[in-house]
């Protein structure tokens, strides 16, 4: 039967709770009565992510091994290779955004007037004040170099059709936390129709995030955009 929703999970060092927010995606995804695929990919975990992904068996759970970690743009990039679905949605194994977002993406996305739809986070709760910080001059960085006008483009929740996820993670180089801008970027580039819908968002679990170290690989990636589009990389 066809698979009508890929849902990508790149996980890194979920161990804690990677089961029980699977079954609660999987309880989800139940209650819509569509066909559907979870695919979870453990970006080089150093903890046991992998087999406790594993232990729920189900035939629509795939769970794909990416050894060593590359980031979770990588992850995704994989993720998106390996589905099959109509439409594909990645979004955080945390489970940050809620999972009642799922329906109202896929309404606006069967009404074929958007190739991609993005969440944006008008309310961000329990976010520690680095994260803030780091999200607004991102994005800030990020509008100036891409010429993009998105309000939140490091929302870990984004929906593609088939042929727009193709034609994105086809031509797709970072991996990380800059990964979103470049999909955004090649985007616009690709001429597809972004639709922008508000999210419920709520901090979860432990911070990944490295003040120092992400600020500085962030800009850098920022810039191999405009370096790798004037060299041409992002030719189909």
């Amino acid at each position: 039967m066809t698979v009508e929703l890929s849902i990508i999970l790149p996980a890194y060092n979920e161990e804690p709770v990677i089961r029980q927010n699977l079954l609660q995606v999987k309880k989800k995804m139940d209650e819509l009565h569509l066909n559907y695929e979870i695919i979870v990919v453990d970006d080089g975990s150093t903890d046991d992510t992998f087999r406790q992904a594993q232990l729920l068996e189900d035939d629509r759970l795939k769970v794909l091994a990416s050894k060593p970690n590359r980031g979770k743009g990588y992850a995704i990039k994989l993720g998106m290779h390996k589905a099959q679905g109509t439409y594909r949605l990645f979004m955080d194994v945390d489970l940050s955004t809620s999972l009642d977002e799922i329906e109202a993406f896929l309404t606006v996305i069967r009404q074929g007037q958007s190739d991609m739809v993005i969440g944006y986070r008008n309310l961000r709760q329990n976010q520690p004040w680095y994260r803030e910080f780091l999200g607004k001059g991102f994005t800030v960085l990020s509008r100036a170099l891409i010429c993009c006008d998105h309000q939140d483009f490091t929302c870990g929740f984004k929906m593609f059709t088939a042929p727009a996820s193709e034609k994105i993670f086809f031509c797709q180089r970072i991996y990380d936390w800059a990964f979103d801008t470049e999909i955004l970027y090649l985007a616009k580039r690709g001429r597809l129709k972004v639709r922008s819908l508000p999210v419920k968002w709520q901090h979860e679990g432990d911070s990944k995030v490295h003040l120092g170290r992400d600020i500085v690989n962030s800009l850098i990636s920022l810039l191999k955009i405009r370096w790798y589009a004037l060299k041409g990389y992002y030719r189909p």
